[in-house]
């Protein structure tokens, strides 16, 4: 069967680097399928769109798969309704994590339009539904799948199946972007699914789940050394947790000494001992963020990020002795319920005082997502209009006790606290800077971000959060 994945362009946010999923999903299907890749992160949003009809006109797909998230769901949706136009018999599969939460929504809105969508995982219910539709199979068992039973209803398979070895994968399919990452010698990896913790903002819990699965050392050696092989020299691993156990840790090092390569990673502030950071330091790690959020003991408890302060403390001090060789930083998000001026203080103090980093604290106001806590909190108490996802392009902060301009003040402050480390190594990130094909004129660009700005106010004069 000939299959079109496509991660649709966005004109709110566009992920850093390039989308993994459509690797995993490539490498599943080509045990059998014939795959072609269509990545429009970071691209051109009406020329992306025409250009993706125009290649599938071409090349005459079977099947389309469409992979989005919040941010990129609008080009999403321009491409589930053109795909049937431009030919009916085209099978439309959705799948990603916005899809994956707002099934029923989306499934009644395009009914017409898609024909399955796939909660969770993608990688063996996909190739399950390929392999029916080209033999005539049943398909109505497969794990997370939703379908048409009749012709105005559906029906929402339960997420029965999850991939429990990731080392059980195939090594994913890297070639859409094999020129990119030879022209960048830049990668991006992931080890692992899940998170131990499920912070009322963050929807990682609700698609990967909270029974996390990693990659054996020896496979993530396997994968370094294939995008090596296309010339990566740096890696970014994607992992929301690179630290998951110190052991584990300590053996990735060992591995990843071995390959001669740099890499920057995301972690938790615990568990972190002196031995661990001095092994990721000596294996090539030169960047680590930590997700720390807040500072205040108060905010901590609400978000259930389930860290001290005496831990975010603690790995920044161990950090701390190695800026002559790695940087840091940390993730903090702003505006979260119960988020006052006063915890805002609590942060920066403490920031102010104790916390030494080489390029200190981003912080974001945060965002209202599908799949989060605070998103079925905000629907329970009709707080929320789904239909938000439908009508708009954006993705809205949490604006319920406070606005953005007192929102944007808090970000700043945190920005601007914290006791900074001298760096004097090329930052590990300047070397992920691509050359992008597209250029726009500093004029145009510009007229967009303003647009943008007087398009979000509107919103939140509609109360739409």
């Amino acid at each position: 069967m000939k299959i079109a994945l496509v991660y649709p362009p966005s004109q709110e946010l566009n992920l850093k680097g390039y989308p993994l999923g459509l690797a995993y999903l490539s490498a599943s299907l080509k045990r059998k399928h014939e795959v072609e890749i269509y990545d429009y992160n970071g691209k051109e949003f009406s020329k992306s769109l025409s250009s993706f009809f125009n290649s599938i006109k071409l090349s005459k797909p079977r099947l389309v798969g469409i992979s989005f998230n919040s941010f990129n769901r609008w080009g999403a949706y321009k491409i589930i309704k053109r795909i049937k136009w431009i030919n009916k018999d085209i099978k439309v599969v959705l799948g990603g994590v916005h899809p994956s939460t707002m099934h029923s929504q989306i499934f009644r809105y395009f009914f017409g339009c898609i024909d399955f969508i796939i909660q969770s995982e993608g990688e063996e219910p996909f190739y399950k539904l390929c392999n029916a539709l080209e033999t005539g199979a049943d398909y109505s068992n497969i794990s997370g799948l939703v379908y048409k039973d009749t012709e105005k209803s559906f029906k929402v398979n339960a997420v029965t199946e999850k991939v429990n070895n990731l080392d059980d994968l195939p090594i994913p399919d890297y070639s859409y972007v094999s020129s990119r990452i030879k022209n960048s010698q830049f990668a991006y990896l992931i080890t692992s699914r899940g998170c131990p913790v499920n912070c009322l903002f963050c929807s990682t819990s609700s698609f990967w789940g909270q029974n996390i699965r990693m990659n054996s050392p020896e496979r993530v050696g396997e994968e370094v050394d294939y995008v090596k092989g296309l010339g990566a020299k740096r890696i970014f691993f994607h992992d929301d947790t690179f630290n998951l156990g110190i052991d584990r840790t300590i053996k990735l090092t060992q591995i990843l000494k071995d390959k001669e390569i740099e890499y920057a990673i995301s972690c938790r502030v615990k568990p972190v001992n002196e031995e661990m950071i001095a092994k990721l330091v000596e294996s090539g790690c030169r960047h680590i963020t930590w997700g720390v959020e807040s500072l205040s003991e108060k905010m901590l408890g609400t978000i259930e990020k389930k860290i001290t302060r005496e831990d975010v403390r603690n790995a920044f001090d161990i950090c701390a002795k190695y800026s002559d060789r790695m940087s840091t930083g940390a993730f903090f998000c702003v505006g979260a319920p119960g988020e006052t001026k006063e915890t805002i203080k609590k942060s920066v103090d403490y920031l102010n005082k104790y916390i030494k980093s080489t390029h200190g604290p981003g912080a974001s106001m945060l965002y209202v997502l599908p799949g989060t806590k605070i998103y079925r909190d905000m629907i329970k108490n009709k707080e929320f209009d789904e239909k938000t996802w439908l009508i708009t392009d954006s993705v809205y902060y949490y604006t319920k006790e406070h606005n953005i301009s007192i929102l944007n003040r808090w970000r700043k402050a945190i920005n601007n606290s914290g006791i900074r480390l001298p760096f004097n190594y090329k930052y590990f990130w300047d070397y992920a800077t691509v050359e992008q094909k597209e250029k726009v004129g500093a004029l145009r660009k510009g007229f967009r971000k303003n647009i943008k700005k007087i398009a979000r106010f509107i919103n939140i004069l509609r109360n739409r959060y």
